[in-house]
């Protein structure tokens, strides 16, 4: 925060030489200034907190502002009319608490003092929740954070800081969110911008500004302990209907803080270990096979289709049993799926069908799903310890969290602060693997955020204040699929229950690979999860910066600059991890229609082929993945040369300066005129595997265009440095003009006039999806799409008998697709003049 004003005495002439001196209530620091020859002073950064502002020269009364409340980046006009008379007589003026009239920023927005921070009602304890409440922000979302726009804009145009430092996420577009958990015990207050007009608070239209609490002269501290519990819950509509018991849930929330003096008006500490736990019980139905279906026998009903108990014309009752409808042309019939096709003549002779999925497979006991007769499901209640969300920004989950800030005043003239936070969560997540059948396999999802700055206030003279920062922020998270579970890092060998799951998995020429059935694709193991089920990622960002702040004549000027350098090394398994999904394939299935079996409809022959290729083991196609590992070795290498997943390390550096003038060109009329200069790197990856279409966008017009589509690696560490994946855009100048005028004519510091104008540059897109379907994985740079592998077929059968692993390459590395060849993939590419997009606020 900055207090400034204009000193004068009772005539109005200006007085220099005045010593201004600003107290904070709490922990007794005093800090000092003079007035120049302009009668001008200027408190470039102070804490936030209370103060007591007070103005002395010999010959004129001390005049004091008591209760001076500052918040976050706030910008006070506190004016002095010094009255003759001695030292000892003293005047006393009582600030109002939130300095509404005093503030002379042009910016938008909200402020969220402790007191509501601390008292209003949060379900989940998440302060970022209370961003809703404010004008010009969206709803929340089911997470933390928030949806849709904030002020007009996308949530990407949103800088989410805490002391000054960038706390949301390295990898992900969260907007407003905070990597690490922010609780109403960890901030002293919020501040909320939706119309910025401010040339220091850039990268965004949008601000959130936090600040971590910090501790005082007293010792005050507090423990605390939240409980939800599903039986204060209202059950749903759904459960009440099947007579199901309604899902169970226990989130506890606990911790301590303690702030407090190490030296007396010198060294203060804040310390907040926050933790939470959550488990989950849900009434869940996954899908089975009815005891006749899993020997090979399909059921039904002549002429009609099958139909679940909750259907309109059911052939099952609740209880499974069958119920012939009123248009069935005859009695229930059924036939065995085997000997019928020459191909299929009986189950999979691997044994992994009998042996592994249907040795694991409950009997049904809802007949709400499936068609009653062959397919149905099975009720029961699923335990989930914790449930994290596929991008790391769950609610429910399990929460080690510790929080430190230490404030060390060295001398009158320097002021140092650390703070820390650091989080570490185990937790389970869909995108894992949550098993659909009971004795199942659960993947893992960890996750380590970490936030640490430093910042060093100088006073140089009465007229100069120096601040340097240095700070880090990480998120890091790693989800393991069920057969990998157990292990925090890479490095780290799998657990017991990750070693029985991938015991289970079939191998091919030692490769493993899952198994993706059509009836009952998700079961004792997510299959499908494959896709993306175990994905790392590690999302630093350093940043460093300085601030100047010094006074001329009735200028204030502040000019700071800001280093930042980002990163995001992930990985995830794109069917790097073979996947086999069942079905015909090539061989076209024989002797199961309504001239082999007269009835059968349609939509029944589709199910009882559907029985035979699953029971068979018959595979209707492959998916498996390949990729690059460095520009300087063009092979693709898949999972039987140790690649389990596609990894990308991507980069990129920033560079911001700006110089603003808080002008007191009279005692009630402040202008604050500002420029901002922002960079923002094109983004590389750091072993050259970004890639693009050979001469830029006009390359993805591929053959229609005269010639197919050809891939290049560009950026540093590429065979083409010189290239990028878009051009730098170097002219991010953003202006930035604010009044704040004290109207004379409803009374002296009644009515103020505030009214600005100023450019943002949000920045490039994140590191996730936008940079990744851009560059990172485009055709012939990786063997496979975004999210999934190549898709092998073949007009012989296939099976799980006569798989094998690896799959054929269908085309080289950086070599054009051949015209027969997989017309299956997608490519994305960014505009050569691709320029970083800006906002105006007015």
């Amino acid at each position: 925060a900055t207090v400034g004003g204009i000193v004068s005495d009772a005539t109005s002439a200006l007085i220099p030489g005045v010593t201004i001196t600003a107290t904070n209530v709490a922990t007794g620091i005093v800090i000092s200034v003079i007035s120049n020859e302009a009668g001008a002073y200027q408190f470039a950064s102070l804490q936030t907190g209370t103060y007591t502002i007070t103005a002395e020269l010999p010959g004129f009364r001390t005049q004091t502002f008591n209760n001076v409340t500052l918040g976050i980046s706030q910008q006070v006009r506190l004016n002095f009319a010094l009255q003759v008379g001695s030292v000892e007589q003293e005047v006393q003026v009582t600030a109002a608490a939130d300095l509404t009239i005093a503030t002379t920023s042009a910016s938008v927005g909200t402020v969220l003092p402790e007191y509501r921070v601390r008292d209003l009602p949060l379900g989940g304890r998440n302060v970022m929740d209370l961003l809703g409440t404010t004008a010009g922000a969206g709803p929340t979302s089911g997470g933390p954070g928030l949806e849709g726009y904030f002020s007009g804009g996308r949530l990407s145009m949103v800088n989410t800081t805490r002391d000054g430092f960038v706390v949301s996420d390295g990898r992900y577009n969260f907007g407003a969110f905070s990597a690490t958990f922010t609780s109403p015990d960890l901030v002293e207050e919020v501040r909320v911008i939706t119309a910025n007009v401010d040339a220091e608070a850039g990268r965004g239209s949008g601000q959130v500004q936090m600040v971590t609490r910090s501790g005082t002269n007293r010792f005050r501290g507090s423990a605390f302990w939240t409980n939800r519990n599903s039986a204060l819950d209202a059950s749903n509509w759904f459960n009440n209907f099947n007579g199901a018991r309604k899902n169970y849930e226990n989130r506890n929330q606990f911790g301590i803080r303690l702030g407090g003096p190490i030296i007396r008006n010198k060294t203060f500490f804040f310390f907040l270990v926050d933790e939470q736990r959550d488990i989950f019980r849900e009434t869940f139905v996954g899908p089975v096979l009815t005891e006749q279906a899993r020997q090979g026998i399909f059921r039904f009903f002549p002429g009609v289709d099958n139909q679940n108990a909750t259907q309109i014309s059911p052939t099952v009752d609740r209880s499974g049993n069958p119920v012939k409808p009123a248009n069935a042309t005859g009695d229930l019939q059924q036939f065995s799926v085997f000997n019928r096709d020459p191909f299929r003549p009986g189950f999979d002779p691997t044994g992994f069908m009998q042996k592994v999925m249907l040795s694991r497979m409950p009997l049904p006991n809802d007949y709400t799903m499936g068609d009653g007769l062959n397919t149905a499901g099975y009720r029961w209640t699923r335990r989930i310890n914790g449930l994290e969300l596929n991008q790391g920004n769950g609610y429910d989950i399990n929460r080690d969290q510790i929080n430190t800030r230490i404030d060390h005043n060295v001398n009158a003239s320097h002021k140092l602060s650390f703070v820390y936070t650091y989080e570490h969560d185990l937790n389970n997540a869909e995108n894992a693997g949550i098993p659909q059948w009971p004795g199942g396999y659960y993947g893992d999802n960890y996750k380590w955020p970490m936030v640490a700055n430093f910042s060093l206030v100088s006073t140089l003279s009465s007229t100069v204040v120096n601040e340097l920062r240095v700070g880090y922020r990480r998120t890091k998270q790693y989800s393991w699929a069920p057969f990998f579970a157990g292990r925090q890092s890479e490095s780290e060998e799998t657990g017991e229950k990750g070693k029985e799951a991938y015991a289970l998995l079939p191998k091919s020429n030692g490769v493993p690979f899952g198994v993706v059935t059509t009836l009952f694709p998700n079961n004792f193991m997510f299959w499908a999860a494959a896709d993306g089920a175990t994905r790392v990622q590690t999302s630093p960002l350093e940043t460093y910066g300085d601030t100047i702040s010094f006074t001329k004549a009735t200028h204030a000027f502040k000019v700071g600059g800001e280093v930042r350098t980002g990163r995001s090394n992930a990985g995830n398994d794109s069917n790097f991890y073979p996947l086999a999904s069942l079905g015909p394939g090539g061989a076209a299935i024989q002797g199961i229609d309504n001239i082999a079996i007269p009835g059968l409809t349609g939509n029944n022959q589709t199910t009882a082929r559907n029985l035979l290729t699953d029971l068979s083991g018959s595979i209707n196609q492959i998916a498996e993945a390949f990729d690059l590992r460095s520009s300087k070795d063009l092979v693709f290498r898949g999972y039987d040369q140790g690649v389990k997943f596609r990894r990308r390390d991507h980069r990129n550096k920033e560079f911001s300066g700006y110089l603003k003038d808080a002008w007191k060109v009279r005692p009630s009329l402040t202008l604050n005129l500002g420029i901002r200069y922002d960079y923002y790197s094109v983004p590389w990856e750091a072993n050259g595997l970004f890639g693009r279409a050979v001469g830029g966008e006009k390359g993805l017009c591929g053959i229609s265009c005269g010639a197919p589509t050809v891939i290049e690696l560009v950026g540093k560490n590429s065979p083409n440095p010189g290239r990028q994946i878009w051009n730098d855009d170097w002219n991010n100048f953003a202006p930035s003009f604010g009044l704040s005028w004290s109207i004379p004519w409803f009374g002296k510091d009644r009515t103020v006039l505030r009214a600005g104008y100023g450019w943002s540059y949000p920045g490039n897109p994140m590191f996730g999806t936008a940079i990744r379907d851009v560059a990172g994985s485009v055709p012939t740079v990786q063997a496979g799409s975004t999210n999934t592998g190549l898709f092998h077929t073949q007009a012989a059968y296939l099976s799980l008998a006569n798989i094998s692993l690896p799959i054929p390459l269908q085309y080289a590395p950086l070599q054009p697709v051949p015209l027969d060849g997989v017309r299956n993939d997608v490519m994305q590419g960014a505009a050569d003049n691709r320029v970083t997009p800006y906002v105006q606020n007015f």
